[in-house]
């Protein structure tokens, strides 16, 4: 028998102004931000996401992709050297910010129009980067991995995607972008699966035999 019990996930409210100051202060422009976080890693997705670029821009010219987390010195791989050519071929279009925290890493999750796990990696977990961006307003698009895919699954706030299909994933970009309020949940119905009590409830019932 199984049960499944979400992990809780604590989030601050973005400020009022919190979105239009990160987009300012990193140069952002108008045009639609699509997001990553985590490590600038292979097993991450972060090549198969570059190569969306092009075409994203076919629909989108001013899209900007912003990188938040380790890039430069990730250990056991070497994705950032590897990625340079393409890196340098949209470097106007591409920001990497390193390691993101506190209320800067609220800003930036309001600040996305999108966030993208395409992670490559079958014994991912969960990916928690995408429930603290819906809690912060911002739909997700996910690999089609058994975790990695739950946290669109039951919110319905995004697109799940085939791992390593870089049409595909350009394809649900588009989709979520261009049609985002579609896509975006209220809050409340993210904090029901995701919040300390949801999780200790689902624990209680657990150990009474209720599930």
């Amino acid at each position: 028998k199984m049960a499944v019990v979400y992990p809780p996930i604590e989030m601050p409210l973005p400020s009022e102004t919190g979105r239009a100051d990160f987009r300012a202060r990193h140069r952002l422009g108008d045009g639609p931000v699509i997001g990553f976080a985590g490590r600038f890693a292979e097993e991450k997705g972060c090549d198969d996401l570059l190569r969306t670029v092009p075409l994203v821009r076919e629909k989108f010219p001013h899209a900007t992709y912003v990188f938040a987390g380790e890039y430069k010195h990730v250990v056991g791989d070497n994705l950032y050297q590897r990625a340079a050519p393409l890196l340098k071929e949209h470097a106007d279009h591409i920001r990497l910010l390193g390691v993101v925290r506190g209320a800067e890493l609220v800003d930036f999750y309001a600040a996305c129009d999108v966030l993208v796990l395409p992670s490559t990696n079958h014994t991912e977990t969960f990916g928690l980067v995408q429930v603290e961006a819906m809690l912060c307003g911002t739909p997700s698009i996910a690999s089609d991995l058994p975790g990695v895919r739950e946290a669109v699954s039951v919110t319905g706030m995004g697109r799940i995607t085939p791992p390593r299909n870089v049409p595909a994933l350009a394809e649900a970009i588009i989709e979520v972008v261009g049609n985002r309020d579609k896509y975006v949940r209220p809050r409340e119905e993210i904090t029901r699966l995701f919040s300390i009590d949801a999780t200790v409830d689902a624990y209680e019932r657990v150990y009474q035999g209720d599930m």
